[in-house]
């Protein structure tokens, strides 16, 4: 079957991301993206991986374009924090392959290093093996042009920070519609199937191609399609989560190149620095705490409650 129009049911960064992908990939497709102008965004994901850069170069992206306008930072590393135990300082996970030249054993000589030094910190396997933690540790960052840190491309071991909603917005109005993809602002109220799928939207919006980007309502997939959802609660037992913006008391020193994980008693809350705020949120399983302690018991980590928290499910 020839798909050559091509309808992407809501915006949001999922939304635009797709929008822009199908227009570079299909420039002489019909590419059409449908929202609501009634229903905001969740707009939480403000933590990328580096997987992101990637996409970003089939599309032709730099990072120039985008960040200002998005409220973006780079982030080398993913640090947690109590993970292994109470207190344990921290360890990262930094981007990019680890540098093993010269090791007899590749990636296990460290293991050897740990045997023979029982107190090695937990933080050591990641100094060992990743030049950049040079940079996360002090809080800087550069291109490394001249290959003066060895083994760190600064494209493809870096990441972004960035405001979600604001990401999706930026590629809308200066990626997407300049390109000709078709915006429409309307409320879907009905959608038409038959044996082969999905004919239409509000019986007027028709394609030979639908994709769903509604997020958690799952309009097309789970609602006209009744595509049952498949849980991963088994391996993922937190589903819920609240959330909060932080201003920043010394930008100097909290906007940092890593995103921080730090394990409370009923999971774990994320510290996301962007530009000019800090987002945070405390992700947790309502199986084992209710909503409210476990709000307390991230005021209690934040160590102030006159914020603005959102519960997410």
């Amino acid at each position: 079957m020839k798909f050559d129009n091509i309808l992407i049911l809501g915006g949001g960064s999922a939304g635009w991301m797709t929008a822009a992908t199908m227009i570079h990939q299909f420039p002489n497709k019909k590419i059409t993206v449908v929202e609501s102008p009634n229903f905001p965004t969740v707009g939480v994901g403000e933590s990328t991986i580096g997987g992101i850069n990637e996409w970003m170069s089939l599309l032709q992206i730099e990072d120039k374009d985008f960040m200002k306008s998005c409220d973006a930072s780079y982030k080398l590393s993913i640090r947690f924090e109590n993970f292994y135990k109470k207190g344990d300082g921290g360890f990262h996970y930094p981007f990019g392959l680890p540098f093993t030249e010269n090791n007899k054993f590749g990636n296990n000589d460290w293991y050897f290093k740990k045997m023979a030094n029982p107190d090695l910190h937990v933080s050591d396997y990641a100094e060992c093996y990743y030049p950049q933690m040079a940079l996360v540790k002090q809080n800087k960052l550069f291109k490394n042009e001249d290959n003066r840190l060895t083994n760190f491309n600064f494209t493809q071991d870096t990441a972004y920070h960035f405001d979600a909603t604001k990401f999706g917005l930026w590629l809308k109005e200066n990626y997407c519609l300049p390109r000709g993809v078709n915006h429409i602002s309307d409320d879907i109220t009905s959608i038409e199937t038959n044996d082969s799928g999905i004919v239409s939207l509000n019986k007027k919006y028709k394609a030979d191609l639908f994709i769903d980007c509604t997020g958690f309502k799952s309009m097309l997939l789970g609602g006209a399609l009744e595509e049952p959802f498949e849980s991963y609660s088994d391996m993922l037992p937190n589903n819920k989560a609240w959330a909060t913006r932080i201003p920043y008391k010394n930008k100097e020193e909290e906007m940092n190149t890593y995103t921080n994980c730090t394990a409370l008693g009923n999971g774990w809350v994320w510290n996301i620095p962007l530009w000019s705020r800090i987002g945070t949120g405390y992700v947790y399983s309502d199986k084992h705490v209710t909503d409210e302690e476990a709000l307390q018991e991230f005021k209690k980590h934040l160590g102030r409650d006159d914020l603005e928290f959102k519960n997410i499910k």
